[in-house]
């Protein structure tokens, strides 16, 4: 989503815009290429479309009238993937799942899929939904197939400096032990939450997670770890003065709900 999902859509458009030299005359016809490519200029044209638009309605669009036009296409995973993340910038995660769940059956070995799952099951999930465990199971087993699969993952392009990889798939890594954090949480596993969120934050310091956190602390009225979030966030060098004005609000309602707690 936020870091290597947009490294590869870089790289994916140069390849979709090259196309074969004409073969010289009386010369043998080119090979068909191999794997994945588009089977027409006007397919290429319309994943350089799908790639390049602006916003997530755009992306939607795009994807939509792709996949109608080329059902078949080889890159139906990616296309369904880029809708899925448009429908979750968007907040409509249960069109983001549909989107997301199609792209997996595709192609089950996507990291970038998995953890975009197991974000929203993690993030999503209520301590009184009557499938809680069911929900929290398959987020887990999301996140640790992502982690598992990151661990050997080949960089998406062979020039790629290697501490740009490293780092890359450490911010992937991150979105991995959030969301087991957010899980243990949920099944009151605090120890197994605090790992994981720790873990996850000291690869990749995002205050807008680190407020995820906090605010998922408080649901679960562990208003002491939720003020030590809020400090972190606060303190984060990446803060900007939107997550500062936010920290403030939020210290000083969990304040306000710690206290109401200790007087009843």
């Amino acid at each position: 989503m936020r870091r290597i999902a947009i490294l590869l859509i870089g790289i994916a458009i140069p390849a979709f815009c090259q196309t074969a030299p004409a073969p010289a005359a009386g010369a043998a016809p080119a090979a068909a290429p191999k794997g994945p490519h588009p089977k027409s200029a006007e397919e290429n044209n319309a994943l350089v479309a799908m790639f390049k638009a602006p916003d997530p309605d755009a992306q939607i669009k795009a994807v939509d009238e792709l996949l109608q036009k080329y059902p078949d296409t080889d890159y139906k995973a990616q296309a369904l993937m880029v809708q899925a993340t448009a429908y979750h910038m968007k907040k409509n995660d249960p069109k983001a799942t549909v989107a997301a769940e199609q792209a997996l059956d595709i192609d089950p070995k996507n990291y970038e899929t998995l953890l975009l799952l197991a974000e929203i099951i993690s993030r999503n999930a209520k301590a009184t939904d009557f499938d809680l465990n069911d929900q929290l199971t398959k987020s887990d087993k999301y996140a640790k197939d992502a982690l598992a699969i990151l661990a050997t993952a080949e960089k998406p392009k062979a020039d790629l400096p290697d501490d740009q990889w490293n780092g890359l798939k450490q911010g992937e890594s991150q979105r991995a032990y959030v969301a087991l954090g957010f899980s243990a949480l949920l099944r009151k596993k605090y120890d197994d939450a605090k790992t994981n969120f720790d873990k996850g934050i000291s690869l990749y310091p995002d205050p807008l997670d680190m407020l995820y956190i906090e605010r998922a602390y408080t649901i679960a009225k562990r208003y002491d770890d939720a003020l030590a979030w809020i400090a972190k966030a606060a303190g984060s060098t990446n803060a900007d003065d939107n997550v500062k004005r936010i920290t403030a609000s939020d210290k000083t309602r969990v304040e306000g709900l710690k206290k109401a707690a200790a007087a009843q």
